[in-house]
């Protein structure tokens, strides 16, 4: 098919400086030769993706006026906090945070023209399944000689091909099985994995009952799912009840790992990083529009530098959209993903479109847990799922016509 190479160029591009970036945080392997051949392959795939996206652009009729407006609004907004780090930019600490890491993920949006086309999707879907699973395996070793989250890390769309289940056929269901049950088995410490997988699986069980739910309980776990970590926040904030201090209270989740160092499961991780950013953005009163690409927040955890810059953004995607995009690029992001997940829900003739606008609210719920926002594995097929579902020609398929579709010859 046209353009192929060019789609499996940026998906091997991604795979690539993910084994790279997770090879080059173990002290004991030198990888700093290779963070140059790893800009390079993001860059000349992000053009790839560029190029793919201007090719692709937005058919009449194909995606709904309202996530064409806001997908570009973001991609927009998201380009202006670029320049806007950029004049803020003060040395060269700055400069690298925006050009290799901010940069890089303001472009991850544009995967979402791979699933947009699901022509384009489907050759991603089928490497995933026939090469990328199958042959992971050989980076288990890998991954206990050095980064112990490596494969699972590399493996991470299995959580997207769960919800694929009851579309796929026998030696496909099994494959992503034993993939769910080794990327969790290799590192039982990775919490975000396991609560990404339980989720998903969660999906497949709504799947087999959904003849025995009401029509209005996939409208309302929407609802939900999206309004929950917004309600929550405001609890926080206002002191009357904080969920991670209380999860963080719970004992006998313990888990050793392979250093022989005793991890809590629900160890409370993310209050201080709350409490950091949120007084950064009071003190600098620039909750609007952020502190654009290269902000950072004050915190005395993780000066790295020693020099009282602070921190270079944080493990919990929503914050980080705050600190670079504001309350503005945060609402943008949260319409976007509603409108979205909306439509799938709501305008769909298949279940797979409304679980995969589940499994995008469930994403926005959990930004304000965890999600690294870096051009990854992760982002990438979050992105083409934005997409995928955003296609009228994907919502209108019947079930049938998705087993068709996710046979992947």
């Amino acid at each position: 098919m046209k353009y192929s190479r060019l789609i499996l160029f940026t998906l091997i591009s991604v795979i690539l400086t993910d084994i790279h970036r997770k090879l080059g945080a173990v002290g004991s392997i030198n990888l700093d030769s290779g963070t140059s051949i790893a800009t390079i392959l993001n860059y000349s795939s992000i053009a790839v993706l560029i190029f793919l996206a201007w090719k692709v652009g937005f058919e009449k009729n194909e995606t709904p006026q309202a996530i064409r407006y806001l997908f570009s609004l973001w991609v927009l907004w998201n380009i202006l906090s670029v320049i806007r780090g950029s004049f803020f930019a003060e040395d060269y600490w700055d400069w690298k945070a925006i050009l290799l890491y901010s940069l890089a993920f303001s472009f991850i949006p544009m995967t979402f023209f791979l699933g947009r086309n699901i022509d384009f999707a489907k050759i991603v879907f089928r490497f995933v399944i026939t090469i990328l699973f199958p042959f992971g395996f050989i980076l288990i070793p890998l991954a206990f000689v050095s980064s112990i989250e490596l494969y699972s890390r590399i493996m991470i769309p299995v959580g997207l091909f769960i919800v694929f289940l009851p579309f796929l056929k026998y030696r496909w269901k099994l494959l992503v099985v034993i993939v769910a049950a080794t990327s969790i088995l290799v590192v039982i410490g990775f919490r975000s994995n396991i609560i990404k997988i339980a989720f998903s699986v969660g999906l497949i069980f709504i799947y087999y009952l959904r003849n025995f739910m009401p029509r209005i309980t996939l409208r309302f776990l929407q609802i939900f799912l999206f309004a929950l970590p917004v309600v929550l926040l405001v609890l926080a904030v206002s002191g009357g009840y904080n969920i991670f201090s209380d999860i963080g209270d719970q004992e006998g989740y313990t888990t050793i790992s392979s250093s022989g160092e005793v991890q809590n499961l629900m160890a409370d991780t993310r209050t201080g990083l709350y409490r950091d950013v949120l007084a950064t953005m009071e003190q600098s009163e620039n909750w609007l529009m952020g502190e654009g690409a290269g902000g950072r927040y004050q915190t005395e955890r993780f000066d790295y530098l020693g020099d009282g810059r602070g921190r270079y953004g944080s493990e919990v995607g929503i914050l980080n959209i705050l600190l670079y995009h504001g309350l503005i690029g945060v609402s943008i992001y949260f319409l976007l993903l509603f409108t979205v997940s909306y439509y799938a829900i709501r305008q769909s003739n298949n279940t797979l479109a409304q679980l995969l606008g589940l499994y995008i609210a469930f994403r926005w719920t959990y930004s304000f847990v965890e999600e690294f926002t870096s051009y990854d594995l992760n982002f990438y097929f979050f992105w083409i799922t934005v997409g995928l579902v955003s296609s009228t020609r994907f919502r209108e398929m019947s079930n049938d016509d998705i087993k068709q579709y996710l046979e992947l010859r």
